[in-house]
């Protein structure tokens, strides 16, 4: 039937990771830039993990902990997930069982029927996260779609969200009407795909502000809109 695509606040989680090869280390560096509180547990605990903890001065929302020894029951205790990617295949039915028991989401590498939640391929641009699952069926399907929608992505997306962002609560604020709200939105985002990601927050509020005067002395609606830059061209 397949799994509905929650996005869920992790950032400030406990998540635990047991397991400490390449398999653990990609989980470690999907996660981290979403601000959990991470620790690493496993008997051995590969270069490329540790490569990620130091990296991680660069983001200080997260933190990684480290440990090298064997996993314990009680590691589970008051993690909020749980990602099972050891090389033993005994020690990661043994968490997802008692995962379920304490009611604690995990996600056992390469055995779907233990998991409950599945590990997405991610294509992530600024606030765009885009999550693809085939419900564990075909992994490999899943990043030559991840792959796909990376190619396509328009420059500047990132940052022209960010941008949408900061200037919606004053479109909210200035415009009440819904369907003249979503209009104007719409047509900033497609003149921040248009610039490439180089528009800029003052050019978006000269537009609100051109709009709204002109609706309040009952003109059209602007049919477009004009940079700073060819304004001052005029």
């Amino acid at each position: 039937m397949g799994h509905f695509p929650f996005f869920m606040e992790i950032e400030g989680k406990k998540g635990l990771i047991v397991g400490g090869g390449h398999v653990a280390a990609r989980k470690v560096e999907k996660l981290l830039p979403f601000g959990p509180a991470l620790k690493v547990i496993a008997p051995w605990i590969g270069e490329d993990i540790r490569v990620q903890e130091k990296l991680l001065q660069q983001n200080a929302v997260a933190s990684l902990l480290l440990e090298e020894r064997p996993f314990q029951k009680e590691d589970l205790d008051g993690a909020d997930f749980v990602i099972a990617a050891s090389d033993d295949e005994t020690v990661n039915g043994q968490i997802a069982e008692y995962c379920r028991a304490e009611k604690i989401l995990v996600n056992v590498v390469d055995d779907r029927e233990k998991c409950t939640f599945l590990f997405p391929a991610l294509v992530r641009e600024g606030a765009l996260t885009v999550g693809i699952s085939t419900d564990g069926r075909s992994p490999v399907a899943a990043s030559w779609m991840r792959r796909k929608i990376d190619d396509v992505l328009p420059e500047g997306l990132g940052v022209t969200i960010d941008l949408l962002g900061q200037i919606r609560p004053l479109v909210m604020e200035r415009i009440q009407e819904e369907t003249a709200r979503k209009e104007i939105l719409e047509r900033m985002f497609l003149h921040c795909l248009e610039k490439a990601g180089k528009a800029s927050l003052e050019e978006l509020t000269e537009f609100l502000t051109s709009h709204c005067a002109a609706e309040e002395n009952g003109k059209d609606a602007l049919p477009g809109m004009i940079s700073a830059e060819e304004r001052n061209t005029e």
